[in-house]
C-alpha cells in the first residue's frame, strides 16, 4: 500500500504529509450528504485544522481529500480508518505498567509475539500495544502498556528476544 501512496503522492511533498498524517492519527476520509469530509471518530475536521497541524495550506488538504475520494485503492482504506487512545503517557496515573520496545529492525516478525510470551509467563495482563508504523516513524518502537508495574527484573528476559535493541520500562 504504501508504496502506491508514495506514487501517487511523490510529486507533492505536502500532500504526503497530509496523508501520513491522517494515518498516522485515524482520520478517516468520508461522504457527507455527497461532500467530501475528514473525520476522526464521529468528528469532522475541517481542512484548514488538518492543514495547521501538517503545516500545509487548506487547498493542499482538500487536493488530497479529493484525490482520495475518487481514487478506488485508497478510498476504502482511508474511509476505515480510526482513531485510538495511546494509554501509555496516562499509564501511571492508572497503575498500569509500560514498557518501551526498541527493535533491531521493525519489519522482523516475532518480536511482539516473544515480548508477550514473556509478560504472559509472569501473569501479567496486556491492556494495549501500539507500534509505529516504519513507513511513518523514522525510528519505530513499540509500547506495551500492561495491567500492573513490570518488575525491573523482566528486563533481561526481554532484551532476550531475538529482534529486540533495547528494552526501557517507563
Amino acid at each position: 500500500m504504501w508504496s502506491y501512496i508514495y506514487e501517487k503522492f511523490s510529486r507533492s511533498p505536502s500532500q504526503l504529509k497530509i496523508v501520513k498524517k491522517m494515518f498516522s492519527i485515524g482520520i478517516r476520509v468520508a461522504k457527507l450528504y455527497d461532500e467530501p469530509v475528514l473525520m476522526c471518530g464521529d468528528i469532522e475536521i475541517r481542512p484548514n485544522t488538518l492543514a495547521k497541524a501538517t503545516g500545509t495550506d487548506r487547498r493542499s488538504v482538500i487536493s488530497v481529500l479529493d484525490r482520495i475520494i475518487n481514487d478506488e485503492t485508497l478510498y476504502p482504506i482511508f474511509s476505515q480508518l480510526e482513531p485510538v487512545a495511546n494509554l501509555w503517557k496516562v499509564s501511571s496515573k492508572l497503575g498500569y505498567g509500560v514498557i518501551e520496545i526498541l527493535p533491531e529492525s521493525a519489519s522482523k516478525p516475532g518480536i511482539i509475539a516473544g515480548v508477550s510470551s514473556i509478560i504472559a509467563k509472569r501473569g501479567i495482563s496486556i491492556r494495549q500495544v501500539i507500534v509505529d508504523d516504519p513507513e511513518l516513524v523514522e525510528d519505530p518502537k513499540a509500547v506495551v502498556v500492561t495491567e500492573q508495574k513490570v518488575p525491573p527484573d523482566i528486563i533481561q528476559d526481554l532484551k532476550a528476544v531475538e529482534g529486540v535493541r533495547a528494552i526501557t520500562i517507563l
